[in-house]
């Protein structure tokens, strides 16, 4: 994979991030082998874009994330903007990175990271076999992405949950309406949410 590949993928995984999640909250109800539910709520901002990427910025260079983001939306990102990771990474997260930037992350499973990569560090996963996406909790109550792996999510989490439905809404709106997921073999007509999950959503 050359430096103009990977312009050219970063750019179009920049336009699919603006469309789909950029300024935009997710919620994931999950439920545990014992049928527990949860929430889990995820931001995603401009700034958050670039470390999805895997690339790093060349020695002297002053670009900071949020200018790369809109670099690429402008189509003004060069192959002299950065480096790849030397690592073989940043190809790695690019093969995946096209297929997890949907209103959903391709996602259907979700659970914490087991710790088992030297110098990544992250909290949550969110994906499914053919990829996920790393979060950290860093605003509030919000996890923000701050990695992309290229594995099956089965083999890297710990405390495993599914993902029965998932919830899209703009940072500011108060309440989510819009499903962009939902699970099989559930009879939804007759699902019932805890009272604290009622208070986040508004039924269709």
């Amino acid at each position: 994979m050359t430096k103009d590949d990977v312009v050219r993928i970063i750019i179009n995984c920049a336009k699919m991030y603006d469309k789909n999640l950029n300024e935009h909250n997710l919620l994931f109800i999950v439920t545990d082998k014992t049928g527990n539910l949860s929430t889990y709520e995820m931001i995603f901002l401009p700034n958050n874009f670039m470390h999805m990427c895997g690339v790093k910025f060349r020695e002297g260079k002053t670009l900071d994330a949020f200018t790369f983001y809109n670099r690429c939306l402008n189509h003004r990102l060069s192959p002299d903007d950065f480096e790849l990771a030397e690592d073989g990474t940043t190809e790695m997260k690019l093969r995946v990175l096209p297929s997890l930037l949907t209103t959903n992350l391709s996602a259907n499973m979700l659970g914490d990271y087991i710790g088992n990569k030297p110098m990544l560090f992250t909290d949550k996963l969110a994906g499914g076999s053919r990829g996920c996406i790393g979060f950290v909790n860093r605003i509030k109550n919000f996890y923000v992405p701050n990695t992309v792996l290229n594995v099956d999510i089965r083999d890297v989490i710990k405390d495993k949950k599914r993902i029965i439905i998932t919830y899209r809404k703009h940072k500011n709106e108060r309440k989510y309406q819009e499903i962009v997921y939902k699970a099989k073999n559930i009879d939804w007509n007759n699902f019932k949410y805890p009272d604290e999950i009622e208070n986040l959503i508004i039924r269709e």
